[in-house]
């Protein structure tokens, strides 16, 4: 997750350049995960016991705090897009 919120920012970062020569409104960027134990982390501010993600977690939460990312959601696993591809349960989320 964090390779993907760095390529996130970045993106971000040079579009909003253009935005603003342009004078045109830039984009947030809205990170979202399947993980309730990441979630709360990010924005509860929990802890994990885990010291191999302690550092993904904290640059994760920064950039949260620095306003890099406009918002971290969670996404139930009922309605997980990505379970289509990997798991044999059909999605509410298509009907």
């Amino acid at each position: 997750m964090v390779a993907r919120v760095d390529v996130a920012i970045s993106l971000s970062t040079t579009y909003a350049m253009v935005c603003r020569q342009l004078r045109i409104a830039n984009f947030p960027v809205v990170v979202c995960t399947n993980s309730f134990s990441l979630y709360e982390c990010l924005v509860k501010l929990r802890t994990t016991k885990e010291k191999r993600l302690m550092i993904d977690i904290m640059a994760l939460r920064q950039s949260y705090e620095r306003r890099e990312l406009a918002e971290i959601r969670w996404i139930k696993g009922e309605s997980n897009l990505a379970n289509v591809i990997t798991k044999s349960i059909p999605n509410k989320a298509l009907a």
